[in-house]
């Protein structure tokens, strides 16, 4: 054989072993990264398809603690609250939780209720699907755990069931033992599998075939189309399997791995057949440096991963190149998938955080009410000292000013209480017709000499007509906060412009209005504006100014609700509130609000001369000492033969077993063992029941109907002594109807 023969043999042996090493090793490389990739992607999905469902159940567990830790649940399970249910596990309230199923037991494990959702309607449960919640509830009431909780996974008539479990007990008290158990399922049916796979951004299905104990909770098969399914195992409360969710990612990698394998082997077949027409050194210079410096790069993008890797350096148009472009799409597209795992994060993260929100504000709310309850009790009755002393002194004595000026603060103490109220209730406001330019006066005289002295109050009528229907003490409360934030605005030092001027909607197109008006109806409005020349409020804050606990003040100087408050009283108010701001050029806040539709109030009825209640018997109840000594001294001044009780049960006592007759029975509503509905329903029960009147801080818990049928007249907590001798005759006037005073 000739030596050039050999040559050729050698060079195409030696070209031949280079391009089937080069085949071998790519294949191996890629499908090595690929592999990887996959694993990567198997155990981050799984585990967030997991944690996703987990996080489902956390939601479904928090709404079982909400009803299970509530003082009315206790009542229902301990049977003095029967309507419970009807009340609050009706059919639209579960179905917009996603609620499918409800059981309460009590302490015995005994069912109290066990209810079902079918659509529009609540069914009571079959003993197939109560009896698996059953042994849940008896296990939690097994622990002995006052505040017990226990959330699993069920599977039942061939579907997957969220499962949350809460003891019932009374937040208000520290409980030994549970009163029973609350137990909420969620059916994951169709709708929410399809639900759950739009938050997954993949198909997802649900398989009931266990895994076998070798396999991890997350490992991945082929479908029979080709096509990677990732196995996240889904375990219950004991950690036993129970199902297994199938996630179908849109990325096939390994077809990708194959094709990318399969192209790098082609690309070698061609080196060889090249380097055999070809000189060593030209397919050396040609060829073989480039597929190492791509080995080089498919290599590091294997050990630092495609998301800290840059893009793989394209050399050249060739196959080569284009190999190494499809590297950098599939480079890309994982990120871009990561991105949008990250956004979807985040955004539910958001709406973790906005959940947290809610949840502070409802708790601050109940804060308020209560301490609303107490301050009014206490509110009451100085009102009583106080109105006792203005009548004990003369007309022209010294004190007479301060006991008028002590009168005036406790009208305006008593509208700041109906205000925490109403925050901590959402009540909607007591509404009457005002004349907006006074209200403005009477609170400008208020901040003047206190809030904002150091700066000039600047008013500006532009109207007329300038009555609207408006809670006083509501409608004072904003503006109060809007030139307490005009003054810090300015280091409380500056002019504050306070302006007054018609507005008719659809407004002029050259109008400038703050984007919150444009929920406003069509109509006439005043609009109340108030300007600051402080520095302005940058267009990145303005979107978040009316969230409520969000504030630009320092640490220590505002909490962040006066905007929130203000934006839902206008709201109640049927009006809108909105800011307009240019930076270095001041803040303008300005509040629309509905001009005055309603006809002239008719006239109360007034006293008649003399003494209001002479020869007249009142039984009065109220748990507050304070209150009692205070209001009862005022009745009896009044003429009136006052009976004293402490709570509703002493005044059944001495209405039923005395044998005296009273004239009208005067109760407050929230008292110890016999509340005041109580009572009032045993007095109506009776022959020639005398009229009962409510005086209550807690009005607003009763329903309306109750308080039209049950009640003469009803009073809200501080009450002025001249309103309640005028219902107090009103009631007894033969021909008087009831009278309601919110």
């Amino acid at each position: 054989m000739k030596l050039q023969h050999r040559a050729w043999v050698l060079v195409l042996m030696i070209v031949g072993c280079a391009a089937l090493g080069a085949m071998f090793g790519a294949r191996y490389i890629v499908s090595d990264s690929f592999r990887q990739l996959e694993a990567e992607q198997v155990d981050r999905e799984g585990e967030r398809a997991r944690r996703l469902l987990a996080q489902q159940l956390a939601a479904l567990q928090a709404t079982t603690q909400d009803y299970a830790w509530w003082s009315d649940m206790v009542g229902f399970v301990q049977g003095r609250l029967p309507a419970f249910a009807d009340d609050n596990f009706a059919a639209d309230s579960l179905g917009s939780l996603r609620i499918s199923d409800v059981l309460v037991l009590d302490r015995f494990a005994r069912v109290v209720t066990a209810l079902g959702r079918d659509g529009d309607t609540m069914l009571p449960l079959s003993a197939e699907r109560t009896d698996p919640l059953m042994a849940i509830g008896r296990a939690l009431l097994a622990e002995g755990a006052a505040r017990g909780t226990l959330n699993t996974y069920l599977v039942h008539k061939q579907q997957l069931w969220l499962v949350a479990a809460a003891s019932i007990h009374d937040p208000g008290l520290e409980p030994a033992s549970a009163e029973g158990v609350l137990i909420m399922a969620r059916r994951f049916d169709a709708s929410e599998l399809e639900g759950f796979a739009d938050l997954l951004m993949m198909p997802v299905s649900i398989s009931l075939e266990l895994p076998a104990a070798t396999l991890a909770d997350n490992h991945p098969s082929v479908s029979n189309q080709g096509l990677l399914q990732i196995h996240a195992v889904i375990r219950d409360h004991q950690a036993q399997p129970v199902v297994q969710l199938l996630l179908t990612p849109d990325r096939r990698l390994a077809q990708a791995a194959n094709t990318l394998a399969w192209t790098g082997m082609a690309l070698a077949v061609l080196a060889g057949l090249l380097a055999a027409v070809v000189l060593v050194p030209l397919l050396d210079h040609l060829l073989l440096r480039r597929l190492q410096a791509l080995h080089t790069d498919v290599q590091q993008l294997t050990r630092e991963g495609p998301l800290a890797r840059a893009a793989i350096p394209v050399r050249g148009t060739d196959e080569i190149g284009q190999l190494a472009q499809a590297v950098n799409s599939l480079v890309e597209r994982v990120r871009q998938d990561h991105e949008a795992q990250q956004a979807a994060f985040e955004r539910q993260e958001a709406l973790q955080t906005q959940l947290a929100q809610s949840q502070k504000t409802e708790a601050l709310g109940r804060l308020t009410g209560g301490i609303a309850h107490d301050f009014n009790n206490s509110l009451a009755a100085i009102t009583g000292w106080v109105r006792l002393a203005v009548e004990d002194l003369d007309d022209g004595h010294p004190s007479q000013e301060a006991l008028q000026q002590a009168q005036k603060a406790m009208r305006y103490a008593d509208g700041l209480m109906r205000q925490l109220l109403a925050f901590g209730r959402q009540a909607p406001p007591k509404l009457r017709r005002l004349h907006l330019t006074s209200l403005i006066e009477e609170t400008r005289q208020l901040v003047a000499s206190g809030l904002t002295r150091n700066s000039e109050l600047v008013v500006d009528y532009r109207v007329d007509d300038d009555e609207v229907d408006a809670d006083p003490t509501q409608l004072q409360q904003v503006m109060v906060n809007l030139l307490i934030n005009a003054a810090d605005a300015m280091q409380g030092k500056g002019r504050i412009d306070i302006q007054v001027h018609a507005l008719t909607l659809p407004a002029a197109a050259n109008e400038v209005l703050p984007d919150e008006f444009v929920v406003l109806p069509a109509g006439a409005y005043l609009v109340l504006s108030i300007r600051d020349q402080g520095p302005g409020i940058p267009a990145e804050l303005r979107q978040r100014l009316f969230e409520p606990f969000y504030t630009t003040k320092v640490k220590g100087k505002g909490t962040g609700l006066g905007l929130s408050v203000a934006q839902g009283i206008v709201a109640r108010h049927q009006g809108a509130i909105g800011v307009l701001s240019e930076p270095g050029q001041g803040a303008c806040f300005m509040v629309a609000l509905p001009v005055s539709r309603r006809d002239p109030a008719i006239p109360r009825i007034t006293s008649p001369g003399g003494l209001a209640g002479e020869g007249r018997r009142i039984l009065f109840v109220d748990d507050d000492q304070l209150v009692r000594h205070a209001w009862c001294a005022l009745l009896e001044r009044k003429g009136w033969q006052v009976t004293r009780a402490r709570d509703g049960e002493e005044a059944w006592a001495q209405f039923s077993q005395t044998g005296k007759q009273w004239d009208v029975v005067l109760t407050d509503q929230s008292m110890p063992r016999l509340d005041g509905v109580g009572l009032a329903r045993r007095i109506r029960e009776t022959a020639s029941a005398p009229p009962v009147v409510l005086m209550s801080g807690h009005v607003n818990e009763v329903p309306s109907d109750v308080l039209q049928n049950l009640f003469a007249a009803v009073l809200h907590k501080p009450v002025e002594a001249p309103e309640l001798e005028r219902v107090l005759q009103s009631v007894l006037a033969p021909t008087a109807s009831p009278d309601t005073t919110r």
